[in-house]
């Protein structure tokens, strides 16, 4: 006979399912990375996102003996468990802040951390389109009546709600603004996408405002956008290379009369052909520079020891 009392205790163990221990090991692979770097991004002012995003793109690059690569959000997608739209607009953020830097087609984490730039974070609201699309407004419109309609969006005014029964096949939401173009070639550009330039366009305007802070010491630091825009215009319209830039901005800033009005790139791009003829005029203060062909200029061994 059975004791009742007895059947009706539950165990004091409930039963578990077992779960696989799942131990690291170097022997399955491991990503070389500098200490300086990791103490960078540990120190980093990152939100979650963009922290998940830096060390999957280090595992990207790095894990695989990489600087940089060609690596799709997809990818980043699947690695940290973010939508592609949030890997795309936390790898925008990244890249304003120069966490990140895009060569050509690849995409990898800027070395020079002091470089970093964290309170100069594009407002990504800009760069993001909308979720709603003109699918879903056509499932919202088709089929419905013009007083439905105006129910559903009585904020509307009344030349919306016809634009919307009229037309079911369009969206009755506002139009996009057209988001910016980014080119792939640019280290640094406006949140509009406007002005833009390229690494050594950016690393010239760096110079100059250096040599700048010489005349000047209280100048403030400049829009970088701007300043590299204005450099990459000077290249284009007078068919001029960095180095030239560079040495009539030097030339310049040891005049007496030109270092206290050619302040920027901008300043340098109006008189630019005032510097240049006044260069070759005899004792005018000019200084000996050392030609060297121009595609050798962008060198990091040529900016060094003629620049730096």
């Amino acid at each position: 006979m059975s004791n009742l009392a007895y059947d009706n205790v539950s165990p004091i163990r409930p039963d578990t399912e077992a779960v696989e221990r799942r131990v690291v090991d170097t022997d399955n692979g491991f990503t070389r990375i500098a200490n300086e770097l990791l103490e960078a991004i540990a120190s980093a002012d990152l939100t979650a996102r963009q922290l998940k995003l830096m060390l999957a793109y280090i595992r990207k690059t790095y894990g695989f003996n990489k600087k940089s690569d060609r690596i799709a959000d997809e990818q980043i997608a699947q690695l940290t468990g973010l939508s592609r739209q949030n890997v795309n607009k936390a790898k925008k953020e990244l890249i304003s802040m120069k966490c990140l830097i895009i060569e050509g087609s690849q995409i990898g984490v800027n070395k020079e951390v002091s470089a970093w730039q964290f309170s100069k974070c594009l407002q990504v609201s800009n760069f993001v389109s909308k979720p709603e699309t003109s699918n879903v407004s056509k499932l919202e419109t088709s089929g419905v009546s013009k007083l439905e309609t105006h129910k559903r969006h009585s904020s509307k005014d009344k030349k919306d709600i016809k634009h919307t029964s009229g037309n079911s096949g369009e969206s009755s939401d506002t139009p996009l603004k057209s988001l910016p173009v980014i080119r792939p070639e640019a280290a640094t550009h406006s949140p509009k996408g406007d002005k833009w330039g390229t690494a050594d366009d950016l690393k010239a305007a760096e110079w100059m405002f250096s040599r700048v802070k010489i005349v000047t010491p209280t100048a403030k630091d400049p829009n970088w956008p701007a300043w590299a825009n204005e450099v990459r215009l000077l290249r284009g319209s007078q068919d001029v290379t960095h180095h030239d830039i560079c040495e009539t901005f030097r030339w310049a800033n040891a005049d007496h009369f030109w270092q206290t009005n050619i302040l920027s790139p901008a300043k340098l791009r109006a008189k630019w052909d005032t510097l240049r003829a006044q260069m070759s005029q005899p004792g005018r203060n000019r200084q000996a520079v050392a030609q060297q062909p121009a595609q050798h200029w962008n060198s990091r061994e040529a900016w060094e020891n003629e620049f730096l």
